[in-house]
């Protein structure tokens, strides 16, 4: 159930950045409510007359229009992943290999090349596609397919990169880093794996 006076809590005072914390679901609502709100703002539009913010019965409560998303704010909001440092541990820099080997890993990315980037000009093929997942920097061609990549990708296809695609977890965290991914439902698919660095005594 949502917190609703957490939300409006959130959308007025949101907390201080904190790469290292995972936010709530209500601060998620709000984030995306701000959005919406500073977007309608950016395109000169009115953020009364689309009952967005303190204007719609999200923030402004029961006497306001009510508020319509076009999809879940938990997965439409910003969302940056945990720090690479929460990767860097020996599951995480193990990948699974498929049971067909490289040639399977080849062809799942050759399916997500082709179901995902096939209007873009030059289109990669599997090889090339698991290259730039595996990649530590990329060039801006190569940071446009991957950013397209996980701003189409279902989470049907999402799930399956670990098993199927013979690269590791830290590879994709990193990829995700650099490409700048802020889709929250891929960021959180990605989250759930990290592991927090132990700290040095004393």
């Amino acid at each position: 159930m949502l917190d609703f006076a957490k939300v409006r809590a959130y959308y007025f005072d949101p907390p201080p950045e904190d790469p290292e914390r995972i936010p709530a679901r209500e601060e998620l609502y709000a984030r995306y409510e701000r959005e919406r709100f500073e977007d309608c703002l950016l395109r000169g539009g009115d953020p009364e007359a689309e009952g967005l913010g303190p204007h719609g019965s999200l923030i402004g409560g029961p006497g306001k229009p009510l508020t319509l998303f076009h999809g879940f704010p938990e997965l439409r909001a910003r969302l940056r992943p945990l720090p690479l440092s929460w990767f860097d541990h020996s599951r995480g820099r193990t990948p699974i290999m498929p049971p067909g080997g490289l040639e399977e890993a080849h062809a799942f990315f050759a399916s997500l090349s082709g179901a995902y980037l096939a209007g873009m000009r030059d289109r990669p093929s599997g090889p090339l596609l698991r290259r730039h997942l595996r990649s530590a920097e990329l060039t801006r061609q190569a940071r446009s397919r991957v950013w397209q990549l996980f701003a189409a990708i279902q989470p049907f296809d999402l799930h399956r990169i670990l098993p199927r695609g013979a690269v590791s977890l830290y590879e994709v965290a990193r990829v995700m880093h650099v490409a700048d991914i802020r889709r929250a439902d891929v960021t959180s698919w990605i989250n759930q794996f990290g592991v927090r660095p132990t700290r040095p005594a004393g």
